[in-house]
C-alpha cells in the first residue's frame, strides 16, 4: 500500500502546494483563462518506457484518491472555517458584525458546496457520459454527469461567483473568503490531509 499510494498522495500534495503558492492572493480567474489553463493541461505528455505515471493504473488510482481526499478536505474546511478567530484577523474598514456575518455565510456556503459535490464524488465520474458531451472548457460539463473527479470540484469552487455575503460587507472579505479564497484554502487542507494519510501509510 505504502508504495502504491504515496507516491500518489505526494504528488497530489505538492501540486496543491505549487497552486496555493502561485495564487497567495486570490484573484478571480476569467473564463479565457480558464480556457487556457484547461489546454494546456490537455498538452502533457506523459514520460518515456519505465514511467508508470501514464499508465492506466496510475491515473485510476491517482483519481481515486484525489476524490477521496477531496471529501475529506471538505468536511475538513469546514471545521477550519468554523475555528477561525475573527479577533487575530485585522482588515480595515470591516466591523467585528461583518466580519462575523462573512464567515458565518462562508460555512454555509461551502457546507452547501459539499453537500452538492461530495455525493458525486462517491460515484465518481462517467468517462463514457463525458465523451460522448464533447471537450468544453473547465466549470461547464461538470454538473452535466451523476459523479464527478476531484479535479472538478476544486474547478466548480474556483469559478463559483462570490456570494451575496461577500458583496454585502467591505471588498477586502473577497481576500478571505471569496470562492477564489476559499479553493485555494481548501487546496491548503487537502494537501495536510494528504500528509495525514501518508504518515498513516508508512
Amino acid at each position: 500500500l505504502e508504495r502504491e499510494w504515496v507516491p500518489v498522495l505526494q504528488e497530489m500534495r505538492e501540486a496543491d502546494r505549487k497552486r496555493v503558492k502561485r495564487y497567495a492572493t486570490p484573484q478571480i480567474q476569467t473564463a479565457a483563462a480558464a480556457y487556457q489553463a484547461f489546454w494546456q493541461e490537455k498538452q502533457v505528455v506523459a514520460g518515456g518506457e519505465g514511467d508508470d505515471q501514464g499508465t492506466p493504473l496510475h491515473v485510476l488510482n491517482e483519481r481515486i484518491v484525489a476524490r477521496f481526499c477531496t471529501r475529506v478536505a471538505l468536511d475538513q474546511l469546514i471545521e477550519d472555517l468554523q475555528g477561525d478567530d475573527l479577533s487575530s484577523i485585522s482588515i480595515d474598514g470591516i466591523t467585528d458584525e461583518e466580519a462575523v456575518n462573512a464567515k458565518r455565510g462562508a460555512i454555509e456556503w461551502v457546507r452547501a458546496f459539499a453537500h452538492y459535490w461530495e455525493p458525486k464524488l462517491k460515484i465518481g465520474p462517467d468517462d463514457d457520459v463525458r465523451r460522448s458531451l464533447g471537450v468544453a472548457p473547465p466549470g461547464h460539463w461538470q454538473r452535466l454527469c451523476n459523479g464527478a473527479d476531484a479535479d472538478d470540484v476544486t474547478e466548480a469552487m474556483w469559478q463559483e461567483l462570490p456570494p451575496l455575503f461577500v458583496y454585502a460587507s467591505h471588498d477586502n472579505i473577497l481576500q478571505l473568503y471569496s470562492p477564489e479564497a476559499l479553493s485555494a484554502r481548501l487546496r491548503r487542507v487537502r494537501a495536510s490531509v494528504c500528509d495525514e494519510l501518508i504518515g498513516d501509510l508508512r
